[in-house]
């Protein structure tokens, strides 16, 4: 099935930093701050940091609970691994994807690039 118009598969994502707001199966919502840089994926919020590795047009995201107190997108769940794919949009890059083990624990990602790399 071809991509809507304005929509990209890609093989990596532009080094940078991304305005990431996510969203699970469950509507819940929550919004972070990224950084890419040689496809590798740094980043995190109030509760959570995220990293990872870009490969072609897929992403191994690891998340960590920080923050005892914060609740996750994904219930039940504070240190795991997504494996998501990438498809670049005007402004920045959709994801979406499952954590490894739980495909039934699915997430949307839209990274908005905010900023350059100095």
């Amino acid at each position: 099935m071809p991509l809507p118009i304005g929509y990209n598969i890609r093989c990596d994502m532009k080094n940078g930093i991304y305005f990431v707001t996510f969203s699970s199966n469950n509507h819940d919502v929550g919004q972070g701050t990224v950084v890419v840089k040689d496809n590798a994926i740094n980043g995190g919020d109030f509760g959570f940091t995220y990293q990872g590795h870009i490969q072609g047009d897929t992403l191994d995201l690891h998340v960590s609970q920080h923050n005892p107190q914060a609740v996750n997108v994904i219930q039940g769940v504070n240190d795991y691994t997504m494996e998501m794919s990438i498809v670049e949009v005007q402004g920045g890059y959709l994801l979406s994807g499952a954590v490894k083990g739980i495909p039934q624990a699915r997430l949307r990602v839209s990274a908005k690039f905010i900023g350059e790399l100095v």
